[in-house]
């Protein structure tokens, strides 16, 4: 399975309202449409909304 990098930069803290913060990682997964719903649906379970666009790119 293919592997790639994503930076999303913009991210709600839904845990502590007000809050920002950035993610930055990799994951193998079979498509870049499956990667960026995985690292949305990763943030979402971790109290992240994501505000600002997620990028995927191959590694």
């Amino acid at each position: 399975m293919p592997k790639y990098s994503f930076i999303a930069d913009q991210l709600a803290d839904t845990l502590n309202p007000g809050e920002t913060n950035s993610a930055r990682g990799t994951l193998s997964a079979p498509s870049v449409e499956a990667a960026k719903a995985a690292v949305e649906k990763s943030l979402r379970s971790r109290g992240y909304e994501p505000t600002g666009p997620i990028t995927i790119t191959p590694k």
